[in-house]
């Protein structure tokens, strides 16, 4: 019976240290998070998107239009700073817009505007369209992996205060 009791907090232990090794973990694969120059600031990119061309960088941010052409998917992206793990914060800070070109279509349900998003890929040169009546260049990524953040991770590292004043009567 204490031995029972022991391998049941042993395994609770486990289990906890488990789950937070899991949530420190970065959401790209180290094999992408290694092949990429990560000291490239989007702010580089942006300005000059064909002296960047071939590079392989880590972004992300949150999508504002999802489109199906023939054969391939425009992802219209509002870049965002990346945490440690590398997801897109949940901040107003932002330097642009870049597009992630995939091949093959995607459901636009799926990724939504306002979804987090997170892609590993290379740098392929710029297109320009208007936002509004104003021209804008786009950096253009084509992705090796691409993440889609989940809602669960909106909030997980903002710390929660709670407190209560007082009874409370509602009629």
């Amino acid at each position: 019976m204490h031995t029972s009791l022991i391998a049941r907090r042993i395994s609770i232990i486990a289990s906890a240290i488990v789950m937070m090794l899991i949530g420190c973990a970065p959401v790209l694969s180290d094999r992408f998070l290694q092949e990429a120059n990560l000291s490239i600031a989007f702010q580089e990119i942006l300005n000059d998107p064909n002296l960047y061309k071939g590079k392989f960088v880590v972004l992300g941010g949150r999508i504002i239009t999802t489109t199906a052409k023939d054969e391939e998917t425009w992802i219209e992206v509002l870049q965002q700073p990346l945490d440690r793990q590398y997801r897109p914060e949940s901040s107003d800070v932002s330097y642009g817009r870049f597009l992630i070109i995939l091949k093959g279509v995607v459901d636009p349900v799926i990724y939504a505007s306002g979804r987090r998003i997170t892609i590993a890929g290379e740098v392929t040169g710029k297109i320009v369209m208007p936002i509004q009546e104003l021209p804008y260049t786009y950096p253009v990524i084509s992705p090796r992996e691409l993440v889609l953040i989940g809602p669960e991770y909106y909030y997980d590292s903002l710390p929660r205060l709670y407190y209560n004043a007082g009874k409370r009567n509602m009629q």
